[in-house]
């Protein structure tokens, strides 16, 4: 192979890096700017979404029951559900699954409770008991909606809520406290073996 013939060859490789180190380019940057739009644009669906969320509950747990027409019943918090799924469905263009995931509880969890109310009605129990086991779970599938929004995000964990931190302790006795009194009970177990034994 003559020096042409090299040299030929050489700007012809020079010219195919070229184009492959401005498609790589190219490629990235694109992916970098749909990236940065898409951290952008998660704030302001995390929050309707969670705004969309409070008044679903808001209605399904706080509503005044009493007012509801029977032949509609099943139309109540309809509205509101729909503006949920609307909040969820743009969700999961952009957010991670985790966080999809976490939005689908906090709708499930509300959904429950709009369940429990209407089948209340439909027996035409007159008092309906608070289903509180259904609110705690909105509560916990709400904080971990929050926690997983604000991981991708970026952002620190928010703090749980002071009445979900209370019923946590109140569910749950502190392992701390159960920690400390096992060496007391197995040493008054050891004393009476011991007394026995002897």
């Amino acid at each position: 192979m003559n020096s042409e013939q090299l040299t030929a060859l050489a700007a012809a490789a020079t010219v195919v890096i070229s184009l492959v180190n401005v498609g790589l380019s190219s490629f990235l940057l694109r992916r970098q700017e749909s990236e940065r739009w898409t951290r952008e644009q998660l704030p302001n669906l995390v929050q309707k979404f969670s705004d969309s969320a409070h008044t679903y509950y808001v209605k399904i747990f706080n509503g005044d029951r009493s007012t509801i027409d029977p032949s509609s019943r099943g139309d109540h918090g309809m509205e509101e559900f729909r503006e949920v799924m609307a909040a969820l469905k743009r969700l999961e263009v952009f957010a991670s699954p985790a966080v999809i995931s976490a939005a689908s509880e906090v709708t499930l969890w509300i959904e429950a409770m709009r369940q429990h109310y209407l089948t209340a009605l439909e027996q035409g129990q007159e008092a309906i008991e608070e289903p509180w086991d259904l609110y705690w779970h909105y509560a916990e599938a709400r904080h971990s909606f929050l926690v997983a929004s604000r991981k991708e995000m970026g952002l620190r964990r928010p703090p749980v809520p002071p009445g979900l931190q209370s019923h946590r302790q109140q569910a749950m006795p502190d392992q701390r406290r159960t920690w400390f009194r096992r060496p007391s009970q197995s040493v008054a177990t050891r004393s009476d073996s011991s007394s026995g034994d002897s």
